[in-house]
């Protein structure tokens, strides 16, 4: 019987890279994400038959309405990739879209990661890959709420990981730097991204290497050796230090 994979935000970006790696794999898959259409046409791509879940993750109703799918099934990759980012000045972002951003960075990833995982710990198997970001290690000036969404993703994984080790389940987070997926175009802002957003990766090697930390149970995975140094040096400044680099590098038309 192949493994059951269940991927949210799949209708694009790392998320579409993710079910077509998987399809390669030959994990059964359930795709979530809130544009049927695209959701559709990456299901045509891999041209295997997979299940959708079409609804907004970031309101109550989309989340129930997943975790109804997956209620009682045993998932065996859980792949929360769902998210989005605002840039700008913290004061000036629109206060209900930055909610709305934690409703699904933080939010929907912590029920459902909270919805499988006794059902894996019970099994003694599974995993569950949460995305994260290179900004997770710093505070992300000028990219506060999703900067600190993403720290919360980072930390929630490193814990969960030490805390399912040893029991045939892993949590890794994936941290990514820029990467070509279409969320720079996609980033809630008014004003100019700065230079280093017009450095992007390849999605490819990004979702790669995620799925290669699940395999050795990392519980980091920061793909690319350049970010890994930067990550690396970034953890050892005092945070206003960092907060202050990070403010000359994301600074809006810079």
């Amino acid at each position: 019987m192949s493994k059951l994979a269940v991927i949210t935000g799949a209708s694009s970006g790392l998320g579409a890279i993710f079910a077509e790696q998987l399809a390669q794999r030959g994990h059964s898959l359930v795709l979530a994400g809130r544009d049927e259409p695209r959701l559709k046409a990456v299901a045509a791509r891999i041209e295997q038959e997979v299940e959708l879940v079409v609804g907004d993750l970031g309101t109550d109703e989309g989340v129930h309405q997943l975790l109804s799918r997956l209620d009682g099934r045993a998932i065996d990759l859980l792949v929360n990739n769902a998210g989005f980012g605002t840039y700008g000045p913290f004061a000036d972002i629109d206060a209900d879209r930055e909610a709305s951003l934690i409703g699904v960075n933080i939010g929907a990833l912590t029920r459902l990661t909270h919805a499988v995982l006794p059902g894996m710990l019970a099994r003694g198997k599974g995993a569950i890959l949460n995305v994260a970001s290179t900004i997770a290690f710093q505070p992300g000036t000028y990219q506060a709420t999703y900067g600190a969404s993403k720290a919360f993703v980072l930390s929630l994984s490193q814990a969960l990981w030490a805390e399912t080790r040893g029991s045939g389940v892993t949590v890794t987070a994936l941290c990514p730097g820029p990467t070509r997926t279409g969320f720079v175009d996609a980033l809630e802002s008014d004003v100019s991204h700065p230079a280093v957003y017009r450095r992007l990766a390849a999605p490819e090697p990004v979702v790669a290497a995620g799925l290669r930390g699940v395999e050795r149970g990392r519980a980091v995975v920061v793909p690319g050796w350049r970010w890994r140094v930067l990550t690396a040096g970034g953890r050892l400044m005092p945070g206003w230090m960092s907060a202050l680099v990070s403010a000359r590098m994301l600074r809006p038309g810079t």
